[in-house]
């Protein structure tokens, strides 16, 4: 075979796995954990869709007398959001999803009927599509209900 053109199939090779990249997720769940980063109780890290990597969750914000914390899942490339109120824990919500290489990973309908968002980082939340959605931290966004 000519090096030429195994010269050229390495190159399209190489720029074809560097194009499979796995998105990583939020950077911030890549952080060491703090004592404020604990899920409070009754908050569980199994349910229905729900297997949360124990030790995994982070504080993201807190908006509104809800705390929002992210965590990473057992399903390898997947993220969870969780909203839990002060005050209220047993009133929790959380949801989990695969990281895409788009901008949101996953919307949740929070207790009282709101919605919290939980992007990628980097994601630029002026933008016409997130009018209504207040960014709280740089990966989450909360909106109003019915969005």
């Amino acid at each position: 075979m000519n090096r030429r053109v195994v010269a050229v199939a390495a190159i399209v090779a190489a720029l074809g796995l560097a194009g499979c990249s796995s998105p990583t997720g939020p950077d911030v769940l890549a952080r060491e954990a703090t004592a404020e980063d604990q899920l409070p109780e009754p908050v569980s890290l199994t349910g229905v869709d729900l297997e949360v990597e124990p030790g995994s969750a982070r504080l993201l914000a807190t908006h509104d007398d809800v705390k929002y914390y992210g965590a990473k899942s057992k399903t390898g490339g997947s993220f969870c959001l969780y909203a839990v109120p002060v005050g209220l824990p047993e009133r929790w919500r959380a949801g989990c999803a695969a990281v895409a290489t788009g901008e949101e990973i996953l919307t949740l309908t929070v207790f009282d009927g709101s919605q919290a968002k939980l992007v990628n980082d980097d994601v630029d939340a002026s933008q016409a599509k997130y009018q209504g959605w207040t960014q709280i931290h740089e990966n989450v966004l909360v909106g109003p209900a019915d969005r």
